[in-house]
């Protein structure tokens, strides 16, 4: 059971993060791929090259664990295209391997690294090997090299350039509510945990906010009205906001302001006139639709629940004092 638990740990992982997934995927072909050529090469008695190879494994598998342990699998597939691009170059011109290997990481390479880094590293290997003179006594045999690796490149740089574009289409999806183009929970819940585990003398603020009399609304105009209420909302709380500010919506007529980098004069400061600012634009088919806040600054080694709670309290205070207003939490 335990292992069947850490399998599909380790697949929701990779489900969630494809960076980490490629580059696992990679570097488990590549350790299974090099290392019978490495217990080979030493078996022939070819010491000092099987040792580059195993040190090359060893990379991959040192690259794949920082990843796993790190979360940081951006830099540790930067690190692992940029380790497979130098043992590459090394092992055909100083060890005299196959340059056919050069294929397999001009691929990796623009699976894994970010496209810059990938079409550095990538020119950088085609050319020491397709201008090393020893390497192709044949003049005809260089430039078939040069055009099929440059091709292999190109290919590489359009089919990632198609993936990320497609797959930050859906990461975007996947964190936007559909109706109000806010952020969703799955986001808030992401970025909450990110901003507490960050640094603890940074200030960062959030605030709940909740429309008055929302459920009337729906009741005595229907729930077309009450969503239109919801898209104007989110529309004039983006035009209200800062760039580095975030806006989710929590659920129902329920939204959430995180302020990053703001202490708690600032975010009253801003609060406030996102409040006006709704008193005077949001309107429903019964006139001006207000709304209540509860504001509330993270604390040093809170939680994500518990900041919320403390802006969720303030919240309930802000109904209770006769809505439309804005209540700090202490």
């Amino acid at each position: 059971m335990k292992f069947k638990q850490t399998v599909s740990i380790m697949v929701g992982r990779m489900r969630a993060d494809i960076r980490l997934a490629i580059l696992t995927l990679y570097c488990l072909c590549a350790i299974s791929l090099i290392t019978p050529f490495a217990i080979y090469r030493l078996y022939e008695g070819r010491i000092l090259l099987g040792v580059a190879e195993l040190i090359v494994v060893g990379a991959f598998a040192v690259l794949t664990l920082i990843a796993w342990r790190s979360g940081k699998s951006q830099l540790a597939a930067d690190l692992t295209a940029s380790a497979a691009s130098i043992g590459t170059v090394s092992l055909v011109i100083l060890m005299d391997i196959s340059n056919l290997w050069t294929f397999s990481t001009l691929v990796g390479n623009f699976l894994m690294a970010r496209r810059w880094l990938a079409v550095v590293a990538s020119i950088i290997v085609v050319l020491s090997i397709g201008l090393q003179p020893a390497a192709f006594p044949v003049l005809a045999d260089r430039l078939t090299f040069l055009a099929v690796a440059s091709m292999v490149s190109l290919l590489g740089l359009i089919y990632a350039t198609r993936v990320n574009h497609r797959h930050g289409q859906l990461s975007d999806m996947l964190s936007r509510d559909a109706l109000t183009g806010a952020l969703n929970r799955r986001a808030l819940d992401h970025d909450l945990r990110t901003i507490t585990m960050g640094p603890a003398t940074r200030e960062h603020s959030l605030i709940i906010l909740d429309l008055d009399a929302f459920k009337q609304l729906n009741d005595n105009h229907g729930h077309d009205a009450g969503d239109q209420v919801l898209v104007d909302l989110a529309r004039i709380v983006h035009s209200s906001i800062r760039e580095k500010d975030r806006f989710y919506r929590f659920g129902g007529d329920e939204f959430v302001l995180l302020l990053p980098h703001t202490g708690l004069a600032g975010a009253q400061r801003a609060v406030e006139k996102l409040r006006e600012a709704l008193l005077h634009q949001l309107k429903g088919p019964s006139g001006t639709i207000r709304a209540s806040m509860g504001l509330a600054q993270g604390q040093p080694g809170e939680t994500p629940e518990q900041w919320m709670k403390h802006a969720d309290d303030a919240l309930l205070a802000a109904k209770r004092a006769g809505k439309n207003r804005v209540v700090t939490a202490n």
